[in-house]
């Protein structure tokens, strides 16, 4: 029988650390499928839409089955939504909200981070906002099609607006 996991990330930007877990559970799982959460999202802490995300990963050579999943403000009904979505028998996963929210429903199997600390959205875009290196955070696919996108100078001006309206 088949096995499948699902590896579901909000991938605000898709790092080294994303793609080490997906390639490992690659090893491990006949098919993966990726979830990219907060598609209903564009703010400082969502600055790429559910496109860029995916152009994201399909760049570094992902060729999984990928589908968005909206913020709906519910956590069982965020987990029925992905389950309509897609077909999978694990999750794979280092967040504990989304531990929770599938913790009844489906096995779970905590994700083999790498280094978590370093390999981390928020941070990455921190460095961004301080004009510090993040390129060596992410694969070399991603950091050119950042720069193709205008990503660092967009996360700066989400964050100015987002301070402006406080």
């Amino acid at each position: 029988m088949k096995k499948i996991a699902l590896f579901i990330g909000r991938f605000q930007p898709f790092h080294k650390g994303h793609l080490y877990v997906i390639k490992k559970v690659m090893k491990e799982f006949d098919e993966v499928v990726i979830g990219i959460g907060s598609v209903n999202k564009k703010d400082v802490y969502n600055p790429f839409s559910y496109e860029e995300r995916k152009e994201m990963i399909r760049r570094v050579g992902i060729k999984s089955k990928i589908f968005g999943v909206e913020d709906v403000g519910d956590d069982e009904k965020w987990a029925q939504l992905v389950l309509k979505k897609a077909k999978f028998d694990v999750v794979i996963t280092g967040s504990g909200w989304v531990k929770r929210c599938f913790k009844s429903i489906k096995k779970i199997i905590n994700a083999d981070l790498l280094n978590p600390e370093k390999y981390n959205g928020t941070k990455i875009r921190e460095k961004i906002l301080k004009s510090k290196n993040w390129e060596d955070l992410v694969p070399t696919e991603i950091v050119k099609y950042m720069k193709e996108i205008d990503g660092e100078e967009r996360i700066k001006r989400l964050m100015h607006e987002h301070l402006a309206s406080r």
